[in-house]
């Protein structure tokens, strides 16, 4: 429904006050007491509370954000950056040149989370998707991590599976020496493959029985020219998953402003910005088997799996 014109100046002005309740929420992610007026902010909005130390976030709050009290704020800092440059009429440019605008501490703290999701999708993938379980106790299995960024993912895949094998792949140097010092601190390193590679260009085939595909890190031209390369990289029967942003659904409602949103935010940072039912056909198109999405919590990334052909 549009905005009349009356209207118009209160729900800006309601807009505005969004973007700095947000600041306000990520500026608070530590669990540090508040002063009086960002406290008074955040318990204005329900997400303070008022104790002898001062305002604090409720100890639910505290305990979503404990683990991201660096990512969180850095993703909210990029966010709204990005928006900036949106309303200034600023080109978004492409997202690896973004992620160099974040400093060591945030990536590191960014591919935590990360990980941690990545584990959260093995467990439901385990219950949900028939042979999933198995091939996670697959000694030996091989992994294949598209955008490893700082080598999260594929730590958690192969400290999960005994004697599993991975190939990280990534087009940012800076990142993959930071994967470097992280995997070599949970002592990995000897078990994960670094490579200064787009997957656009790999050329291996039937070498790996898992490979992982986030979309939210590939530009679409890569994106159409992996699927097929990550196909042939496959052994017969390997799996695929894929997570894309875009979660599909009905067009109306809070989720169509959030898939519009994400797909502008594609648009302007050049990322692929397809929704499940894209990615199936995409998929199919591209000679995979078994396409399913497996159904993942709420606001989070979708998840699509596909088999390479036996």
């Amino acid at each position: 429904m549009a905005t009349s014109e009356s209207d118009l100046p209160a729900r800006v002005d309601a807009l505005m006050n969004g973007a700095w309740l947000l600041a306000a929420l990520a500026a608070a992610a530590g669990g540090r007491p508040l002063s009086e007026e960002h406290g008074a902010l955040l318990g204005a909005a329900g997400y303070a509370e008022r104790g002898p130390e001062g305002w604090r976030l409720p100890p639910a709050h505290r305990a979503v954000l404990a683990d991201r009290a660096d990512a969180f704020p850095a993703q909210i800092a990029r966010i709204l950056r990005d928006a900036a440059d949106a309303a200034e009429g600023r080109g978004g440019g492409a997202a690896e040149a973004h992620d160099g605008e974040d400093d060591d501490a945030a990536l590191v703290s960014a591919g935590r989370s990360s990980g941690e999701h990545m584990a959260g999708f093995l467990d439901l993938l385990a219950a949900r998707a028939p042979g999933f379980g198995d091939l996670l106790r697959r000694d030996g299995l091989r992994f294949l991590d598209v955008g490893t960024g700082t080598g999260a993912i594929a730590a958690t895949v192969v400290a999960r599976v005994p004697g599993a094998r991975a190939v990280g792949l990534d087009v940012q140097p800076r990142i993959l020496r930071l994967a470097e010092e992280r995997l070599a601190d949970r002592g990995l390193l000897d078990r994960v493959e670094l490579r200064l590679q787009d997957v656009a260009d790999l050329a291996e085939t039937g070498a790996y029985d898992l490979a992982w595909l986030p979309l939210s890190v590939i530009a679409p031209e890569a994106a159409v020219r992996a699927l097929p390369r990550v196909r042939a990289a496959l052994r017969p029967g390997g799996r695929l998953i894929c997570a894309t942003a875009l979660r599909g659904g009905r067009p109306d409602g809070t989720g169509a402003v959030r898939e519009a949103v994400i797909r502008w935010r594609a648009a302007r940072r050049g990322i692929t910005p397809w929704p499940p039912a894209e990615l199936a056909e995409r998929l199919t198109a591209a000679g995979y088997h078994g396409i399913r999405e497996v159904e993942t919590p709420p606001h989070g990334m979708a998840v699509v799996i596909a088999e390479a052909p036996r």
